[in-house]
């Protein structure tokens, strides 16, 4: 076997295997993260309190790796409020939320679950109707507008997760574990899309060292065998 290089492409190479081997190993660092947070189980805590009426409105959310939008409400605990999911829906377009001062009136809500901070908005997302009561942010301060004045002052800046949510997928539902209910913040990117990733850097790095030895045994400068076949 013989083989000799072109120094200024063998440095490139080599420059950019190290960059790619190192961006999929930090990609699947990330999911073992994830991975690992998501198998821990929270300290769960109790919400119970009164549904506050006409506070439903519908969330946009991305859970699993589909569409889907949490049926939320708002929870009055005495000295604050608290907004909540009810429901998960797996479905693209946004459902209609009741409105009107006569829903939740007198419902009473307890559940065991943990609160989180929401996270921030995806730049893509739609834009927020308040009027219809659908939004593409799970931000107390904007579902406070469904509020009165006087409610909407007393809004907790975190919400509640609750262990188990009804879900609705294909008309079908069923009670299941809540996606949200866990201790990982960011519920936009699951953690297989960090071993994607991965994968994709990884397989870039195979791609171009494939490249680079095939470019060099064109040019002749990459020989298996030795001129008398040995």
């Amino acid at each position: 076997m013989s083989f000799r290089p072109y120094p200024v492409m063998t440095v490139f190479t080599l420059v950019s295997l190290v960059i790619l081997i190192m961006l999929g190993n930090w990609q699947y660092g990330r999911f073992s993260e994830k991975m690992a947070l998501d198998e821990m189980e929270p300290e769960w805590q109790m919400l119970e309190g009164r549904v506050v009426p006409g506070s439903e409105a519908m969330v946009y959310a991305y859970a699993d790796g589909a569409s889907a939008w949490r049926r939320v409400v708002a929870i009055d605990r005495g000295d604050d409020i608290v907004f909540t999911t009810i429901e998960l829906l797996y479905q693209v377009d946004p459902p209609v939320p009741c409105q009107g001062p006569d829903c939740g009136a007198n419902l009473k809500f307890a559940a065991e679950g943990i609160y989180k901070t929401p996270g921030g908005k995806n730049p893509f997302a739609g834009k927020d109707h308040p009027a219809s009561g659908v939004f593409y942010s799970y931000k107390p301060a904007e579902l406070s507008h469904l509020l009165s004045p006087e409610n909407a002052a007393r809004i907790d800046p975190d919400v509640f997760e609750p262990q188990t949510l009804r879900m609705v997928e294909n008309g079908r539902a069923k009670a299941g574990r809540n996606p949200f209910a866990r201790l990982r913040m960011d519920d936009q990117l699951p953690p297989q899309r960090h071993f994607g990733y991965a994968i994709t850097w990884w397989g870039l790095a195979m791609a171009l060292l494939a490249v680079y030895l095939a470019f060099h045994h064109q040019k002749g400068r990459l020989r298996l065998r030795g001129r008398n076949g040995s």
